[in-house]
């Protein structure tokens, strides 16, 4: 499989988990929380289910490495995180986008493998 394509497995496992409507196209470089809105806990419990269903084993995969967890942008904590991060000139963490391009090329792997999995990444201002 190419790495710009998504097999209709994922692409139903994906609707389903998230209840996207079927009229919604997906993109292989669709990033699933910036375009999909999974994140936090939604995010985990996707990833736990995307794993199991298609027997990729965890590998070096890194929770926060492509999400932000439940409550940390929940104000106040959030102004308050923030203004610390101004105060004290403290980069805030940037996650990288976890697209379905990388989900397809981890079930072909049958690992997260992170290294391998960048190559299925393609810059946002490119499309």
């Amino acid at each position: 499989m190419q790495p710009q394509e998504v097999s209709a497995e994922l692409e139903a496992f994906i609707r389903k988990e998230i209840g996207l409507s079927p009229k919604r196209p997906l993109n292989p470089f669709d990033i699933l929380e910036d375009d999909l809105g999974v994140t936090g806990d939604d995010a985990d419990d996707f990833m736990g289910a995307f794993s199991r269903r298609f027997n990729v084993e965890s590998g070096d995969f890194d929770f926060h490495r492509y999400f932000e967890m439940e409550g940390l942008s929940v104000w106040p904590f959030s102004i308050f995180t923030n203004w610390l991060h101004k105060r004290w000139g403290i980069k805030k963490y940037e996650r990288e986008p976890l697209t379905l391009a990388m989900l397809q090329r981890a079930i072909d792997l049958g690992v997260w493998e992170t290294a391998c999995l960048r190559e299925s990444k393609v810059p946002r201002d490119t499309e």
